[in-house]
């Protein structure tokens, strides 16, 4: 322990230490501070003058902005208010329903307390809630009121504190979207004044108007109409024109076609001074087209929110621990490699796959698990990249870095599974390509057809309605939606989809094949009991087995003792140690003590050590190592594997569903048994090679059975392949040897009820959605080419139809209603989003 400054007083801000104090150590000394917000302002300012005077660090602009946020107290009434002494200040935690959520990159960190500031001056900002800044990925999270503020206020808050905050977004795709908004907004204002000097203009059919007068209104509507066509359709004439080039036309290559038709007959009609004009036909459909996609681009935005927020756990710094800096320094993630050591802090996200060598802490695995509930991890514990340590302090070797580790994994992963085209998408994409051309000789045949019986201006019109009501863009996305939001929804709940294309069978699975170690059993020859006859106590029996069993290589021993070293127990001295086949023997404290199986003990029966549980009550195949002092059976160690909780109640939910269940495994047929009699499973294979159980899915198969198969992913391997739909338990793997179709990464088998149940649901909207498309392509076509719509009416059903796919996909993320928000909240929410 390094010695504390004789001071009285606050080393930053110099007020007295009247309600406790806050230390920070450093090599030299300690530092003593009135509050958490002078001992972390402090730390940053140290870190980055890489000294410490606190004389110099009250003259720096981040102590005085964090004075003047109240960071920093200025008088003892502040200091009392930060200490809780006065009127607390606003609770900013829960955020209102109808808050947006909005993630920064900030740069400029330079250790954990920059995060800590951060995110107390957000909390004492009006509308800003559950504010969450990480230090090692470099992200601020948080809920906003957009009524209240804006991201742009945001993050001009946090640049007054010294950093540079801006949008998580590729700033060119910002700019895209800026851009695109503005096209829009011009787009509007034109069209509506098209739309007005067009109602002048019409009133021309019930009365006479001179030649000069249709001029006069006629060419303003064409100046306008011009910009609109082509400043606002702009993008819609170039993916047209690339899609015509590339021999895959679609949406807009009709759109691009029935607009210039519109257009192209208003400008001849205007050369001969006719009143026939479809100028505003030509720009409603051109800013119809740029609206719809405004609100689509938005949707398709909160559906792929959740995969953001697992792309932003991988840390962009870590602290690496060297003999330089046995405390860590914080170092581009890049640097890190398998065997480093780093620090991990309360707040941090864990960089690394590894092993707890020193520390102990809480750790939330939401993240990646779904899991609420933290898990307290101490040396000798594995912990897993991605997850976030509420409390404590680690120091973690690592075992698996980067690509390697389960979040590089896991991203990536996401990534294969967001990019690989399903069969039915594969069919889908063929119906496009076949499906443009189709529409277009619909339309022309229409028009021919108006031609020989009527006016020109109603053929064109006709033709027109027919280009702009079909929709293939409803059934281009009816799939990539949903496969996108299906993949978010699964990250939620701790699954990881691999192949998305297995969810197409999963509605037909009628058999399941699990694999009974590590999938309903822990999969661990482990300690799970100790049971001692009176008057003997408990830390007794411990000292005296750990004393005989320090020496021991059996896996009995190593579970004693991690048992020991749990409770504290130390061992006592032992001497005369001797290793049998079956056992150890040894005299500690002047008595001999035997420990191993009921062969090689010799006391009398064993009175009052009740027998292992039973199979039916969770006890599964138990084994006992008895201990024996002088000639007194006293204690026994139970060893066994153990159901998973949640094993014979997702069995019964199974059975409700109808599924025909077959347990498999390569133990003995008593082992394999016991597990089946106590989750209730009628049908089982012992002693089944990975060969066999591949071997039984393919037989499965063959009988017309549609196979879904869970294993552990490593050893079930061949199985798996083989399934039409596999789904493995993490069972601390690397994930990229396994070779199911969807993991569970936490290993609970109540997880395959949420993938059924994630599946169906998937597959239901997929299926609303080819054949919403459909049906609305089969009607609304036929109804164009009979003359019932106009084009304005067409381009609305047409924008529509592709909104309703996208909202129907939006309802797979759906938590709970949310309040309706009023109009000027909606609006005010546009123009700040660009």
């Amino acid at each position: 322990m390094n010695p504390p400054r004789k001071s009285e007083a606050c080393d930053l801000c110099g007020l007295p230490l009247t309600y406790g104090r806050h230390a920070l150590e450093t090599p030299s000394t300690t530092y003593r501070f009135c509050c958490m917000g002078c001992r972390q302002v402090f730390a940053i300012l140290m870190e980055a003058a890489d000294t410490a005077d606190p004389a110099r660090f009250r003259e720096t602009d981040l102590f005085r902005e964090c004075l003047a946020a109240g960071i920093i107290p200025g008088s003892e009434k502040d200091l009392a208010q930060i200490a809780g002494r006065v009127e607390p200040e606003p609770n900013n935690e829960e955020a209102p329903e109808n808050t947006l959520a909005l993630m920064l990159k900030v740069d400029g960190m330079w250790c954990p307390a920059c995060a800590w500031v951060i995110e107390r001056t957000l909390r004492k900002r009006p509308g800003v809630f559950t504010p969450v800044c990480h230090f090692t990925t470099d992200t601020l999270q948080c809920r906003y009121d957009p009524l209240k503020t804006d991201p742009e206020q945001i993050a001009k808050s946090v640049e007054r504190l010294g950093y540079n905050a801006r949008s998580s977004q590729d700033e060119g795709q910002k700019a895209w979207k800026r851009q695109a908004f503005i096209r829009f907004a011009i787009s509007l204002l034109l069209t509506m004044n098209v739309m007005m000097l067009s109602f002048a203009l019409y009133s021309g059919f019930f009365t006479d108007l001179p030649p000069d007068a249709v001029a006069k209104i006629s060419w303003p509507i064409f100046a306008l109409a011009t910009v609109v066509m082509f400043y606002g359709g702009l993008p819609i004439h170039q993916k047209a024109i690339s899609g015509l080039a590339a021999g895959a036309p679609g949406m807009e290559t009709l759109i691009s076609i029935g607009a210039f038709s519109a257009y192209g007959y208003s400008v001849f009609n205007l050369l001969a001074g006719s009143i026939h004009l479809y100028f505003d036909t030509a720009s409603m459909l051109i800013t119809l087209v740029l609206l719809g996609k405004t609100i689509e681009r938005q949707a398709r935005d909160r559906i792929v929110e959740g995969l953001e927020s697992i792309f932003s756990l991988k840390p962009t710094k870590v602290r690496i621990c060297s003999d330089d800096f046995p405390m860590g320094r914080f170092v581009d993630a890049g640097q890190l490699a398998t065997g480093s050591r780093v620090r991990v802090d309360t707040g941090e996200i864990i960089p690394v796959d590894g092993l707890v060598v020193s520390g102990e802490g809480a750790i939330d695995t939401s993240s990646l698990s779904g899991e609420a509930t933290p898990v307290h991890c101490r040396p000798g514990d594995r912990v897993t990249s991605g997850t976030r340590l509420l409390e404590g302090g680690l120091t973690v070797d690592a075992v698996r870095v980067g690509s390697e580790a389960t979040l590089g994994r896991m991203i990536e992963t996401i990534h294969q599974a967001l990019h690989r085209k399903s069969p039915m998408e594969g069919k889908t994409d063929r119906l496009l390509f076949c499906f443009t051309p189709l529409v277009v000789f619909l339309a022309a045949a229409t028009a021919a057809t108006c031609l020989s019986t009527g006016p020109a201006a109603a053929a064109l019109e006709r033709a027109v309605t027919v280009l702009v009501i079909s929709c293939p863009c409803a059934l281009g996305i009816a799939i990539p939606l949903a496969r996108v939001a299906g993949i978010a929804l699964a990250g939620r709940s701790g699954i990881l989809i691999r192949e998305f294309s297995a969810f197409e069978a999963s509605h037909r699975v009628d058999t399941l094949v699990l694999d009974k170690t590590g999938t309903l059993t822990e999969g661990q020859w482990a300690l799970v009991a100790l049971d001692i006859t009176p008057p003997h106590y408990r830390a007794d029996i411990l000292q005296a087995a750990a004393a005989l069993e320090a020496e021991a290589t059996h896996p009995a021993a190593g579970q004693i003792l991690q048992l020991c070293r749990r409770e504290g127990i130390t061992p006592a001295k032992a001497t005369d140690t001797v290793i049998f086949p079956n056992g150890v023997s040894g005299w500690v404290g002047g008595c001999e003590v035997r420990i191993g199986s009921r062969a090689f003990i010799s006391g009398p029966a064993l009175a009052g050590l009740p027998e292992p549980a039973p199979p039916g009550h969770g006890g599964l195949a138990e084994s006992r190592v008895f201990v024996q002092i002088g000639h007194e059976v006293c204690a026994a160690f139970r060893f066994g594997d153990r159901l998973r909780q949640t094993a014979a109640g997702t069995i019964s939910a199974l059975k409700a569903r109808g599924l025909r269940l077959i347990l498999v495994s390569g133990d003995g047929k008593a082992a394999t048994a016991a597990v089946a009699e106590a989750v209730g499973i009628d049908e089982f294979s012992a002693h089944a090679l990975p060969e066999d159980k591949a071997a039984l899915v393919s037989s499965l198969c063959s009988q017309g059975r549609h196979v879904a198969m869970v294993g552990d992913g490593i050893n079930d391997a061949p199985a798996l392949a083989g399934a039409d739909l596999s789904i493995a338990l993490n069972t601390g793997a690397p994930l990229g040897r396994e070779a199911a179709h969807v993991t569970l990464l936490r290993p609970d088998p109540a997880g395959i009820l949420t993938v059924l149940d994630l599946t169906r649901r998937i597959n239901g909207k997929i299926h609303q959605n080819l054949g919403f498309s459909l049906v609305y392509n089969l009607v609304a076509i036929p109804l164009a080419m009979s003359g019932l719509l106009t084009p304005l009416i067409a381009v609305t059903a047409m924008l529509l139809s592709s909104l309703s796919v996208t909202a129907n996909t939006l309802l797979l993320l759906k938590k709970k209603a949310r309040k309706p928000q009023s109009i000027y909240s909606v609006w005010r929410l546009r123009f700040w989003m660009f």
